[in-house]
């Protein structure tokens, strides 16, 4: 089973493998490495960058992580649905648990086998890209693609959509001058003609195109302010569409046009993270990406202290929250400690975003003195970190809710439960006899089906469902993701205890 902190510094190590392209490198490569992942650089033909020649037949088999760095079984997929995974692991869900969303951008980056029963190649390496995008993960969906090669026009499709968003376009444009048959559209083939410089080509293939009423009114208005920006009316400008594609966001935003006030898609937000943006904008987006797990919380806890908050409420709570905990850290009691740490827990808490002052208990805070109530808080953050079973061992549980919790954290079995939730988690550990459609899919190798499907019914239970619970530690035990399944229990209790 590959060691937890790996998951947290995944994004470290992909961004070191893209040979320091884009921006985010430089923020990235100051991270202190987990030993695996440091290893992996160290040494070339170590296991973690060594990469496994696949027939072209299987691009689904492609990935960036072995499964033995990941801990997903080879085989996890087995004889499942092909179509059926696609559309189970394409979405992303926010506000889930820290560990579900983890375990989700492990399987969609862990090379193992495709499903028994592949039809169609390649659809199941595209939903597992989609979910990468749809979680604002482009680094990681870029190193996916590059691995795999656009062997389908809907990997080149999303190869594309990549590159715009990392400024990185230049190789797909290339790619599609050179065979235009691989040009999603006219939109693309035009945009791509003037990336190249060759504005006449742009011009005139736009003009054919409306000519012969081959592109859409609105593309081809956007597509004409692109080329020329001096026709581009600030008081009149054109609606936004939608969906709004990648292409059109990355010329709207050249052109400075204004967004339609909607939430923008995950991915297209690491555009936000550029300097001339404004902090607050910075901050907003930076929180839904480590919340995602796009980009590492390290970040975000940097992005805090860059400025005093302007303002109160809002974005700014967490801002104030954060900033106090580091001053009182330095120079403050026990008891101002110990109130700044349960503050800036309950704000961040409340947008999904605790999870990312667990290094700092466990770092900063180890051996500190705190008030019962604050230590109590410092034992729910270490509960949070690939290291919970030997931060948690010395803790005096306060609750029957905290002798629970760190059972299940040292890998013990809970002699007793106090809530349903407690009593499906244990009923699951001591092997479950419940049983439903989706245990017995599991164990006759449809793991991989029984997990998502298990883990959507959690999600949509809002995690207060005991038996879709039971069901999803039972089924990713059945897995042998013994690990993952007793996070997901502890950050279930958790997740209830503070909204009870």
């Amino acid at each position: 089973m590959i060691h937890k902190q790996f998951l947290a510094n995944a994004g470290v190590l992909i961004a070191l493998s893209l040979a320091g392209q884009g921006p985010a490198f430089a923020q990235i490569k100051q991270t202190t490495l987990d030993p695996v992942v440091q290893n992996s650089i160290d040494s070339p033909s170590s296991e973690a960058i060594t990469s496994t020649p696949l027939s072209a037949s299987q691009p689904d088999a492609v990935g960036i992580l072995t499964s033995q760095q990941t801990g997903i079984p080879q085989n996890f997929w087995g004889n499942g649905d092909p179509k059926v995974i696609a559309r189970l692991i394409a979405p992303y869900f926010d506000f889930t648990l820290h560990e579900i969303t983890a375990l989700w951008q492990r399987i969609a980056l862990s090379e193992i086998d495709p499903p028994a029963r592949v039809s169609n190649p390649g659809t199941l390496l595209s939903a597992r890209v989609a979910h990468l995008l749809n979680a604002g993960a482009l680094d990681q969906a870029e190193a996916l693609l590059n691995q795999a090669g656009p062997s389908t026009p809907e990997l080149f499709q999303q190869s594309f959509e990549v590159g715009l968003l990392t400024g990185r376009a230049q190789s797909a444009c290339a790619t599609m001058l050179r065979n235009p048959s691989l040009a999603p559209g006219l939109k693309e083939r035009v945009f791509c003609l003037a990336r190249e410089n060759d504005w006449s080509a742009a011009a005139l293939t736009l003009t054919t195109a409306k000519s012969l009423r081959q592109i859409p009114e609105l593309d081809a208005e956007l597509l004409t302010l692109f080329l020329d920006p001096e026709l581009f009316d600030e008081s009149n400008p054109p609606p936004a569409p939608v969906p709004l594609t990648a292409l059109d966001f990355i010329m709207r935003e050249a052109l400075a046009m204004p967004r339609s006030g909607q939430a923008l898609p995950l991915a297209f937000l690491h555009q936000d993270l550029q300097r001339e943006t404004g902090w607050r904008n910075q901050v907003i987006a930076m929180e839904r990406l480590v919340r995602s797990q796009a980009i590492p919380p390290q970040q975000l806890i940097a992005l805090y202290q860059d400025g005093k908050p302007s303002a109160s409420g809002g974005v700014w709570v967490r801002v104030s929250a954060v900033q106090k905990l580091l001053r009182a850290m330095d120079v403050g009691t026990a008891e101002q400690i110990s109130d700044a740490l349960r503050t800036a827990y309950r704000d961040l808490n409340a947008v999904g975003l605790e999870f990312i002052l667990s290094d700092i208990a466990a770092d900063d805070l180890e051996g500190v003195a705190l008030t019962p109530s604050g230590d109590r808080t410092r034992f729910f953050l270490n509960l949070l970190h690939a290291d919970n079973a030997e931060l948690v061992a010395d803790y005096a549980p306060q609750t029957a809710t905290d002798a629970f919790l760190q059972t299940l954290a040292l890998g013990e079995l809970p002699e007793t439960a106090s809530t349903d939730i407690e009593a499906a988690i244990l009923a699951a550990f001591q092997g479950t006899t419940f049983s439903n459609s989706l245990i017995e899919d599991a164990k006759r190798g449809q793991m991989g089906e029984a997990i998502m499907k298990s883990m959507i019914n959690l999600i949509r239970s809002r995690h207060r469902d005991p038996a879709a619970l039971e069901t999803t530690i039972a089924t990713l035990r059945i897995a042998g993701l013994e690990d993952e399944a007793r996070r997901i229990a502890i950050q279930a209790v958790l997740y209830l205890s503070r909204r009870s």
